[in-house]
């Protein structure tokens, strides 16, 4: 049976201006109608949602979230293997339960993240979409001790290759590789180049054999460059972007998305926290400015930009990935361009576009419901007191205890915002 949503502003994802008045129409888990409700002329035997002008948009695609990470203050994801597990399937619950209705894990933990996927998908559990890196390509560094449930050390183009194999026989969506040093590790240097050119291409070659797409961690202009010219297709931090006017106009040229993950450096600046390890507030602090910078001169340039919260990290907890979307447009992007980052754009990140990210017809019916008006406010995103309910693939995965919603419309497994 039809699912029938209307009297609604529908802000679709798209960049198109929100529509009052309008109807969403949802049949198999897919969109089939998103506009005017004088122009639905489907079955009157629909279940009927009437929604009293709230506000309906795709639901959110966080596009850098470490699920293995719940906000440690020293950045130590660490736990045993059975912990960790239930660690992962809690975080992918907090997404969901936030309207972040797809996340892209760039970074996991032993491989424990494709067994909750497994099970998400198999309907045991309820949880967002996940698209999985699987293991953080690196080179011999400080940072795999650090984190060494998540890195993959691999020196040389062989043990490159080797490495990428290995991601995609765990089931990895895409590839990440760390092109320059780290700010959440204690003596990384983020502005320091890690791989030679040689060894990028090689993996953005052993990944396109496979289909894979690569996200490339990058702080430093010069591995910034490299990384563009061996063809991957995100950057994600891009923090001395601004240093290469010459990238800038590469990947607006060529549609390479900056993924910015700002927030994690407002969570460590504004937290007053005496616990921070002093390295990870210093090293913050010097580096959060160059990220607001780049990003704003990438956005003039026409680069495309996703949002990713990096959640896990210090103090940045699954639930409040919205306010990424927020500091986007404290750093120049429209309300509207923002909101277009966390889903339209975030989905072509991903290289899903075809069937996710817009309310569309054909699209997969992810959306949420909000009491308040987001491009007046971006920090609602977060607030979920104004979230009303999340829908994926069509059926209600999440809303508040005292609902009233009909009983057809609820997923196997149903979590509660709260």
């Amino acid at each position: 049976m039809d699912t029938l949503i209307k009297n609604i502003t529908l802000i679709d994802g798209t960049g198109r201006a929100a529509m009052e008045n309008a109807a969403v129409a949802i049949r198999g888990g897919k969109i089939v109608y998103a506009g005017p409700a004088s122009g639905w002329s489907g079955s009157d035997e629909a279940i009927a949602l009437e929604l009293q002008g709230q506000f309906v948009l795709p639901g959110l695609i966080d596009a850098h979230v470490h699920l293995a990470g719940s906000g440690e203050v020293d950045s130590q994801f660490r736990a045993e293997d059975g912990a960790m597990a239930l660690k992962i399937l809690s975080n992918a619950q907090k997404n969901l339960a936030a309207g972040i209705t797809t996340v892209r894990d760039l970074g996991g933990w032993n491989e424990l993240e494709f067994v909750v996927r497994e099970w998400i998908q198999r309907g045991e559990f309820a949880g967002p979409r996940l698209c999985l890196a699987g293991r953080f390509i690196s080179i011999t560094e400080a940072g795999a001790d650090y984190y060494e449930g998540m890195y993959r050390v691999a020196d040389g183009v062989d043990e490159i290759r080797k490495a990428v194999r290995e991601q995609v026989k765990h089931g990895a969506d895409l590839i990440k590789i760390g092109v320059t040093g780290a700010v959440l590790v204690e003596h990384g240097v983020p502005g320091a180049t890690h791989f030679n050119e040689d060894e990028i291409r090689a993996l953005v070659e052993e990944a396109g054999k496979f289909g894979r797409r690569v996200a490339a961690h990058a702080h430093g202009a010069d591995g910034i460059r490299k990384a563009l010219q061996a063809g991957v297709h995100t950057i994600e931090h891009g923090t001395y972007l601004y240093q290469d006017p010459g990238s800038i106009q590469w990947m607006a040229q060529h549609g390479i998305t900056l993924v910015p993950t700002l927030k994690v450096g407002w969570d460590i600046i504004q937290a007053n926290d005496p616990t921070i390890p002093k390295w990870i507030l210093e090293k913050n602090k010097a580096t959060q400015g160059e990220a607001e910078l780049s990003l704003k001169r990438a956005y003039e340039a026409g680069v495309p930009i996703a949002m990713g919260s990096d959640v896990g990290t210090p103090l940045n907890v699954h639930g409040e990935n919205g306010l990424e979307i927020y500091w986007m447009g404290q750093a120049g992007l429209s309300a509207m361009d923002a909101l277009c980052a966390a889903t339209g754009n975030a989905a072509r990140a991903l290289g899903w576009e075809s069937w996710l990210g817009t309310l569309e017809p054909g699209k997969v019916a992810d959306l949420i419901v909000l009491d308040s008006n987001p491009l007046d406010n971006l920090r609602v995103l977060a607030q979920k007191e104004h979230l009303q309910f999340v829908m994926k693939d069509g059926r209600i995965v999440a809303c508040h205890a005292d609902h009233d919603l009909p009983p057809g419309l609820f997923a196997g497994h149903v979590l509660v915002i709260k």
